[in-house]
């Protein structure tokens, strides 16, 4: 159990443990960075490591909200759907502060249709997201996972609709950001997330099955889908 979570850690791999804290006293990295990009100066990203210095960060800062998500997700890239899904119930059950619910990316119930999408309870995943419409409809990577679900199901027309949608919610975001004259500070290569959008519609116009990631932000647009 750490702090309130009824959760409990992972069992500690002495070699990963070692490994890991030989990093850190090198590096000075903390265990929340590690969890976020893996471990700087190395290609070691695996989601043990992570998982790790996730744990590690918690167990001193039970309360940091969105660790916990980020932990979720982890544990879901690593197969574990439970464990995932026995986070956010936590978070929910705990209403616990340091999130974000007006962040698409920061709200546990958008984190939980990811979850139930990925692990293949399709029409539970797409039923959550509809209910949320009203609470990101501003957010591309919401219209995304929606297009995402509809085409896992085969609905392809309504896939190819719902990344137009995504399109006119980078839009109107690009647009909002240049009149608050934020674009640098936001650093998001739109362009970028316009290519990622535009290659999940051609798939689904082609009438072809989704695979990739469902990104929780703009920043995860960046990820390559192969045609």
């Amino acid at each position: 159990m750490i702090g309130r979570f009824n959760i409990d850690p992972p069992a500690l791999d002495d070699d990963l443990l070692q490994m890991v804290e030989s990093h850190r006293r090198t590096t000075g990295q903390e265990y929340s960075a590690i969890l976020h990009f893996g471990l700087w100066g190395t290609a070691d990203c695996s989601t043990d490591v992570r998982l790790y210095a996730a744990y590690r960060h918690l167990a001193d800062n039970p309360e940091d909200g969105p660790v916990w998500l980020e932990t979720s997700r982890v544990h879901l890239e690593a197969g574990e759907g439970e464990k995932a899904m026995a986070i956010i119930d936590e978070l929910e059950r705990l209403d616990t502060p340091g999130l974000y619910p007006n962040l698409y990316s920061e709200d546990p119930e958008a984190n939980r249709a990811h979850i139930l999408a990925d692990t293949g309870a399709l029409d539970a995943a797409l039923e959550l997201l509809d209910s949320l419409r009203a609470r990101h409809s501003d957010a591309p990577a919401y219209h995304y996972a929606v297009g995402s679900v509809l085409q896992e199901k085969g609905d392809f027309d309504g896939a190819a609709a719902a990344f137009d949608e995504a399109t006119e919610a980078l839009e109107d975001f690009r647009r909002e950001a240049e009149e608050e004259e934020m674009l640098e500070e936001l650093n998001v290569d739109f362009p970028a997330a316009q290519a990622f959008i535009e290659r999940a519609k051609a798939l689904a116009v082609a009438n072809r099955p989704f695979e990739g990631e469902r990104p929780m932000d703009l920043f995860g647009f960046r990820e390559e889908i192969e045609l």
